[in-house]
């Protein structure tokens, strides 16, 4: 219990800092901003995607909106002259994927240069052994690829990203369409379901802060040829993409 509050309380103060700097609007359509924080209320400009924001500072209290399955807040914020609401969910701590960008390897590739080359490990004999890529990036990412017997996985991780902001880019990568489409959303329990004559089994690990679901990782599987799995968690401050098959 005592490992869970730690954890939080570095969330927090992770989402205090990063509310301090530049944002990006991570919306394809773009995101609206209205005259007052409610869905009904006059749209006043609407801000494109990948734009750069800051949000100001507001002495009221922040209120909170779920869209999508996302749980987030009203923020203010100043754009083409126009002071106005948007909602946070819809924005991420780094620029989204530009045009044409279709794999997480491509994604980490737009945000930073690599850190010294890549690494390779390889293990056991040519049939049956095991190889291993690890690649570095300066702003901290790693990109790691494993290949074994009728097997292989790779694993993301993005510094400062949550999981909310984690789903919406996986939703923008061609890399998990068949993991996780455009039109999903967020999952916030366990649950059974078809999607293009594939069985698809979500699994959620969770904790309630005083009303609100503290969404901890989300587990999804699937067949398509082979079997599918698809994993999504915090460490830290870091989120950890994990996307794997095998026969």
């Amino acid at each position: 219990m005592k490992k869970l509050f730690i954890s939080i309380a570095l969330l927090y103060a992770i989402n205090s800092i990063a509310q301090e700097n530049a944002w990006f609007v991570a919306a394809k359509t773009g995101l609206n901003i209205r005259e007052k924080p409610d869905v009904n209320a006059k749209v006043l400009d609407k801000i494109p995607y990948a734009a750069k924001i800051i949000l100001q500072e507001n002495a009221e209290e922040l209120k909170k909106i779920s869209t999508e399955g996302l749980t987030g807040y009203w923020r203010k914020v100043t754009y083409n002259n126009k002071t106005g609401y948007i909602i946070d969910s819809y924005l991420f701590p780094f620029a989204p994927p530009k045009a044409g960008v279709k794999t997480m390897q491509e994604y980490l590739t737009q945000l930073s240069a690599p850190f010294g080359s890549k690494l390779v490990v390889k293990t056991g004999s040519e049939e049956m052994g095991t190889e291993t890529h690890k690649q570095l990036y300066k702003n901290g990412s790693e990109w790691h690829e494993f290949q074994g017997y009728e097997y292989g996985s790779t694993t993301y991780f993005l510094p400062e990203f949550t999981l909310q902001q984690g789903f919406l880019l996986v939703r923008m990568i061609a890399e998990f369409s068949e993991a996780i489409d455009e039109k999903d959303e967020f999952p916030v329990k366990d649950k059974m379901y078809k999607k293009e004559n594939r069985e698809y089994s979500i699994k959620i690990e969770k904790e309630m802060i005083t009303d609100t679901p503290w969404i901890k990782k989300i587990s999804l599987e699937f067949e398509s040829g082979a079997i599918y799995n698809f994993e999504m968690y915090q460490i830290d401050n870091q989120l950890v993409i994990f996307y794997g098959s095998g026969v």
